[in-house]
Order: structure tokens, then sequence, then C-alpha cells
């Protein structure tokens, strides 16, 4: 049994996620300048919509609980996509990073951080609550 439950586990993927993308978006903004460079960035969104269904990892089924470990670890197992940002039409010398571009994907990648780290720290008020009360 364990006191965190999967919304839980999803949270705390998210946030590792998400702080893995904020490291991709600040290389991008770090190396505007820097001849030929090639923007990147990290999808995870899939992958961890996928693993919320149950989908995209193998799942066994569980005939005895200790034949197999538990079913929350699939969203351990999302790591996301690093790509390249398609370019266009740029010479190979040119640079593709669109520095507004980033800006708002550093902005809005923040946000989303910044809520589910608002909606973690709320189930963990929840959970000390029913600690406190269980006294």
């Amino acid at each position: 049994m364990t006191i965190f439950n999967r919304t839980m586990q999803l949270l705390h993927r998210t946030l590792d996620l998400r702080q893995a993308r904020q490291r991709v978006i600040a290389s991008n903004i770090a190396n505007e300048e820097t001849p030929g460079y090639r923007a990147t960035e990290l999808n995870f969104q899939d992958s961890l919509q996928a693993a919320q269904r149950g989908r995209g990892l193998v799942t066994l089924a569980v005939t005895q609980g200790r034949h197999i470990g538990p079913r929350g670890d699939s969203f351990q197992q999302v790591t996301g996509k690093l790509g390249a940002v398609p370019a266009g039409d740029l010479p190979l010398d040119a640079n593709s990073v669109n520095i507004e571009l980033e800006m708002a994907k550093m902005s809005d990648n923040a946000m989303q951080y910044n809520s589910a780290a608002s909606i973690m720290a709320m189930q963990f008020r929840h959970l000390m609550s029913a600690i406190r009360e269980g006294r």
C-alpha cells in the first residue's frame, strides 16, 4: 500500500519532465547566437497521457500480488522525446533559434510547472490534514 496515489505519481513525473523541458529551452536561448545551432524541444505530453490511460507501456496481468511490481511505476518510465525544431529553409550555417518563440515556450512551461506544483502542494496539505485528524 502506498500513501501516494496515481495523481501524486503523475504530478511528480510531470514536474520532473517540465524541469527537463525548461533546461532544453534555456539551452536554446543560450545558443541563440551560435552559428549553425539547431533548436531542440522535449516532447512528453503524449507519452505521459498514454501512461495515464495505461496505454503505450506493457502492463502484465497480476495473478498474485507478489509476482509483479505495482502498476504505478508506469509514469517513471516516461522520458519524453528530444527532437529538433523544424528549421524550414535555413542555410546550413544559420541558427534556427527563434528567441520570441523560445521565450513564449519558457513562459508557458513555467506556468504549467507552477500549476502542477500547486496541485501537488494541495495534495500534501490534504494528506497532512488527514494525518493530524487521525491522531
